[in-house]
């Protein structure tokens, strides 16, 4: 409407100047050629209009700035639409990096293989959708559900999954390396293979979860849930997991060099044939817990609870067992348990303290005094 006031306008002043001169009394010539005049003025204008008027797909939604919550919802659940358009945006061979599909219904959507790096998904509802040998790298998923989706194989690298729900979630070989996890639920998500290095997974919940043969060294686990979940083989030297919740959780075989445990919760969990070289367990609850074969070479125990747990063949040589609890249930070796008395009784009891059979070569005891123990 106001496309055509505007024309008319334009039509007037022409007309308007014409009468002026031609002092009111145009010949009938003029008039027909200034009719033909407006005639092909208005078709090219509505031509030029038409052709600046495109549709754009720079993005898949316009910012959302409704404030009526029922009414944005209604949009955007249009999930035939969205594909579609993602669709478009790869087979045209357009740049998806400002792709935007914030508080998207893509439940059950089926995307394999789908190139969608650096997309804006936050908020989202993947629930049940297909993403298996996706890209996403560099994404923002910030709490977006993805509950029960499949990850299998994606490239998950630096993405942003913090307050993500991925539970029941199939992350089975995903690259997932610098990505941030902080916050997010994975519980009972199959993680096997998947790499985690360098991951921020601070306060996550991992509860039973399965990261056999996962790679998460570095990995920063801050307060993180891994209750009952399956860890075998799974690489977490130099992982940062101070007051990181282990209980009954299945470490069998897996590699902790030099990783830092203090104040984790560890009872009943796991531990035989595991490497914890160099590791920090510092005021860790162990209790009841099993580190049968396990190598605790210069492995720090200061404060730790060791109160039934089962270190049969561990090697404990150079390990810091001073300030540690234990109790009749623990299993620890003839020559440990000697270190622990020195370390922990010395004093009144000393004369209960005999060397004669023990070998205690490597073993640390720090500020101990021994001069005056018997040898028998």
């Amino acid at each position: 409407m106001i496309w055509l006031i505007k024309q008319m306008s334009w039509v007037g002043s022409g007309l308007t100047v014409m009468l002026l001169l031609t002092k009111g009394k145009p010949p009938g010539f003029i008039v027909g050629l200034y009719l033909c005049f407006c005639t092909l003025f208005f078709v090219w204008s509505l031509q030029q209009r038409i052709e600046k008027e495109p549709e754009k797909l720079s993005t898949i939604f316009p910012d959302l700035k409704h404030t009526d919550v029922s009414h944005a919802e209604t949009e955007l659940d249009c999930q035939s639409d969205l594909l579609e358009k993602i669709i478009n945006l790869k087979s045209q061979g357009l740049d998806t990096n400002s792709v935007n599909l914030i508080l998207a219904n893509l439940s059950n959507a089926q995307l394999v293989g789908v190139d969608l790096n650096c997309v804006y998904l936050s908020g989202s509802n993947l629930s049940s959708a297909n993403l298996s040998g996706a890209s996403l790298w560099n994404g923002n998923l910030s709490g977006v559900q993805l509950v029960d989706a499949n990850l299998s194989n994606a490239n998950l690298k630096n993405i942003n999954l913090s307050s993500a729900e991925l539970i029941n979630a199939n992350l089975n070989n995903a690259d997932l390396k610098d990505a941030n996890l902080s916050n997010a639920n994975l519980s009972n998500a199959d993680l096997k293979d998947a790499n985690l290095s360098n991951a921020n997974l601070s306060n996550a919940d991992l509860k039973d979860a399965n990261l056999s043969n996962a790679n998460l060294s570095s990995v920063y686990l801050w307060s993180g849930d891994l209750s009952n979940a399956k860890l075998l083989g799974a690489n977490l030297s130099s992982a940062y997991m101070n007051s990181t919740k282990l209980r009954n959780a299945n470490l069998g075989s897996a590699v902790l060099k030099d990783a830092n445990l203090s104040d984790a919760k560890l009872k009943e969990a796991n531990l035989s044939d595991t490497n914890l070289c160099g590791a920090n367990l510092c005021g860790a609850n162990l209790k009841n817990a099993n580190l049968s074969n396990a190598n605790l070479e210069n492995a720090n125990l200061k404060g730790a609870n060791l109160e039934g747990a089962n270190f049969s063949g561990a090697n404990l040589n150079g390990a810091n067992l001073s300030c540690v609890s234990i109790n009749q249930s623990t299993q620890l070796d003839q020559k440990w348990r000697l270190v622990w008395e020195t370390l922990n009784r010395f004093g009144d009891e000393s004369e209960d303290v005999n060397f004669q059979t023990a070998n205690v070569k490597n073993a640390n005891l720090p500020s101990a005094d021994i001069s005056q123990i018997s040898n028998g």
